[in-house]
């Protein structure tokens, strides 16, 4: 198997927050959307793994479960950092993360904790850099945190990067 992960920013870091309907929005779905169709079908890519935080995360992996109707062979990881993890998620962002962790073909939980640990997403990310050959990364340049931190784990480890702005 072919496997891509998701980094990105949470959907505070998005400039559109967490409004769907935003134009801005709606366009970086689309991209995104035509972006893994040229995975899936012309580098054959078959395995993606989201990391499952708000807004970039589940943006993808909304966007693969709606493209298994197209390429049934596909497969979504979802890769949780503890089982503490989305209990703080709004509840139209926990109801998301629980379908999405339904439709999965397969959920691995990088940590035992059921205690919120930043050091958790930090292996969360490091399994699934580790667990890839290629990193979809939805960033914009700049900005710190864990996607940049990602992002640089991943130069390091010398993987395929795609930067798609949003």
């Amino acid at each position: 198997m072919k496997s891509c992960c998701f980094t990105g920013h949470r959907s505070n870091k998005l400039p559109w927050g967490s409004n769907a309907a935003d134009l801005r929005c709606v366009a970086l779905k689309s991209r995104l959307k035509f972006t893994l169709e040229d995975l899936i079908a012309g580098s054959g890519y078959d395995k993606f793994i989201s990391g499952m935080a708000t807004g970039a995360d589940t943006i993808c992996a909304e966007i693969v479960c709606s493209l298994k109707n197209l390429y049934p062979h596909i497969q979504l990881e979802c890769a949780v950092p503890n089982y503490a993890f989305g209990e703080s998620f709004k509840d139209e962002d926990f109801k998301k993360f629980c379908e999405l962790l339904e439709r999965a073909d397969a959920v691995t939980y990088v940590s035992e904790r059921k205690t919120y640990s930043k050091g958790d997403l930090m292996l969360r990310n490091i399994y699934m850099v580790d667990s890839s050959e290629l990193v979809l990364a939805v960033y914009m340049e700049g900005q710190s945190g864990g996607t940049k931190n990602t992002l640089d784990y991943a130069r390091r480890k010398n993987k395929e990067i795609i930067i798609v702005e949003p």
